[in-house]
Order: C-alpha cells, then sequence, then structure tokens
C-alpha cells in the first residue's frame, strides 16, 4: 500500500510538473459534452461485455450463472479497485459471485484468472499490430521508442506464459504430478499436499482453456470488451479536438493504460491512469496540457457510474463493507479448504 501510494505520488508529480491547473481546468469545459457523454456510456457499457464475457468462462464448471449476478459482481470488483487498495476488487468480485451463486470460490477466482489470460493475450496483440502499422510515430530515441521495445517485450512475456498456462491446463494431470516431482518436494508434507490441492482445483478451473470452442469465445468476447473500451477512449479524445492517434492510436493508448494500471498504485489508479495516458499519447506529439485534461477528466468521469453501480449492488446483495474488505481473506480460506 506504501509503494503504490508513492509510485501515486511521484507520477502526479510527472504528469503536472509541465502544466497549469487553471489551463488543464478551463481545457476540460471546453471539451465537447456529448463527446465525453458518449464515451462515459461506452466505457460504462464495457462491464455488460464483462458479465457476458464471464459466462463464457464459468460455462465449464458453472453453466447456468445469472446475468445479472455476473454483472453486480464485476461491478462491485471494479468499484472496490476504485476505493481500496491492493486490488482487493479481484477478490471481493469473486466472493460476490461465489455468495450469489452458491459456486466454488476457487472456481470463480480461475475463471478470473483466465479472464486476465484473455485479456493480457489481446492488449499484447493490440500493442503489437498498432506500432508495427506503417504510419505509427517511430523515431530514434524518442519515447516511442522505448514504448515500442516494452511493448515487444511485454507481447512475448504474455505470449510464453500464456502457452505454458494453456499447455498445463490441457494437461492437468501430468502439470499437477510435475508440480509433486519439483516443487512439492521443497515443502513438508502437509504443505506439500495442500500447494498440490490448490494447484489442481485452480487448473481445473481454467475450464475455458480446456476446450478449443470455448476457448475461442472467450477470445472473441476479448477482443469485443477492447475494441469497445478504445471506441470509448477515441470519443473522449475527440471531445479534446485530439484527432492525430485516430481510432488505431486508441487501440494503442488503452493498451498501454490498461498494461499501466496493473502496477501497484492506490485506489482508482490515480497517477497511474495519467501517466500512462500522457506516454501514450506524447508518442503522437500531443500537446501536453491537451493529454492532462483529456486524461483527468476521462478518468473521473469513468471512474464515478461503476462505482456508484458496484456499491448499489453490495447492498442489493446484501453484502457487508466488512465482508468486501475481508474478501481476500475469505477466498484465501475458502481455496485452502476446498
Amino acid at each position: 500500500m506504501i509503494l503504490g501510494l508513492a509510485l501515486t505520488i511521484v507520477l502526479l508529480w510527472w504528469v503536472l510538473r509541465d502544466v497549469s491547473i487553471s489551463e488543464v481546468w478551463h481545457r476540460a469545459r471546453q471539451a465537447d459534452p456529448w463527446l465525453l457523454s458518449g464515451a462515459v456510456i461506452v466505457a460504462t457499457f464495457s462491464f455488460v461485455l464483462r458479465a457476458m464475457r464471464w459466462r463464457v468462462l464459468l460455462q465449464p464448471t458453472h453453466p447456468d450463472s445469472r446475468f445479472n449476478t455476473r454483472f453486480g459482481a464485476t461491478c462491485i470488483g471494479f468499484a472496490v479497485n476504485n476505493l481500496l487498495p491492493a486490488r482487493l476488487g479481484e477478490f471481493a468480485r469473486a466472493y460476490a459471485l461465489s455468495r450469489t451463486e452458491r459456486l466454488n470460490i476457487g472456481a470463480s477466482i480461475a475463471s478470473l484468472v483466465a479472464e486476465r489470460i484473455f485479456d493480457g493475450l489481446v492488449l499484447a496483440f493490440f500493442l503489437f499490430v498498432t506500432i508495427s502499422l506503417p504510419g505509427f510515430p517511430l523515431g530514434e530515441g524518442s519515447t516511442a521508442t522505448i514504448v515500442q521495445r516494452m511493448a515487444n517485450l511485454g507481447a512475448l512475456a504474455f505470449g510464453v506464459a500464456f502457452v505454458l498456462l494453456w499447455l498445463a491446463a490441457r494437461r492437468s494431470d501430468q502439470s499437477v504430478r510435475l508440480f509433486e516431482r519439483s516443487v512439492g518436494r521443497l515443502l513438508t508434507p502437509a504443505l506439500s499436499r495442500r500447494a498440490t490441492r490448490i494447484v489442481a482445483g485452480f487448473l481445473d478451473g481454467l475450464g475455458a482453456l480446456h476446450d478449443t470452442a470455448t476457448f475461442v469465445r472467450a477470445l472473441a468476447w476479448s477482443i469485443v470488451v477492447w475494441v469497445n473500451l478504445a471506441v470509448s477512449i477515441w470519443l473522449a479524445l475527440l471531445a479534446f479536438d485530439i484527432t492525430a492517434p485516430g481510432f488505431t492510436g486508441s487501440i494503442f493508448l488503452q493498451s498501454v493504460i490498461a498494461f499501466a494500471v496493473a502496477a501497484p498504485s492506490s485506489p482508482g489508479f490515480f497517477g497511474v491512469f495519467e501517466a500512462a495516458a500522457k506516454l501514450g499519447l506524447g508518442v503522437y506529439g500531443v500537446d501536453v496540457t491537451d493529454t492532462v485534461s483529456f486524461a483527468t477528466t476521462y478518468h473521473i468521469l469513468t471512474f464515478i457510474p461503476v462505482t456508484i453501480i458496484g456499491l448499489w449492488y453490495i447492498r442489493h446483495f446484501g453484502l457487508s463493507w466488512s465482508e468486501i474488505g475481508h474478501s481476500e481473506e475469505i477466498v484465501e480460506a475458502n481455496v485452502d479448504e476446498s
């Protein structure tokens, strides 16, 4: 938590050091309200798409999940990430679904891990493709060169990690035995049995990686989710009359931001989000005041709806804030016992 807060402070200083707050506010007031409204609506709709994708990921272990509970749990997770540190939203999301659907928490967690795998795969692909396009503004020694190298490295890392996890999920029995013969031997017998049980349950829960048809559907939904978010960012950029990146630049920018907010930070990813936007739009030579105005306005406006919806669903599902705040411990305890 302290590391995340320190990172947020440092990044906010870096983002704001070259701009006038009054100019940023003035630029934000000049933005097209209709395009901004459209950007917020499209961004909020992404949670509907995530809930629909979650059904595919849960299909192998829990085929009868309801849309309302998936959507509510999704909004709860993102609201908690906005309000609490350490990305507790992922645990809160799994816990909320398991409570409302009577689903095994281990299976719920595994489905979210599968979701992150598909997200990383799609985002790494988007970064690689957009940077490889002829019109991408590369320059020797420029920020774009740094971004390109990071993107290529990230794409390679996610590709290798995905292949290894896919193979492990497809050959779960062999993978569990390999774990027992390698890592398991370094542990005490009791701890080895417990760890092996957790690994086996985790691999069984990655149902989307077992079946080819489910894999293709989950990948297709992931592309839809992230293209939808790119449309939202594109509308927001147009609201500030930032046209240089175009739609492909919006795809690039949302990929950079998505990878950046995976780093430890304070609740809501403030500072990290804005710094990623500054880095991404700096590639296209966008004025820094326009960049900061876009990033802060878009971030705050998209922060509000899902947070309100998530808080409403916490009450609607009969959950308490104390449960949500301790969801990590509850999830870990249930996984250990399963």
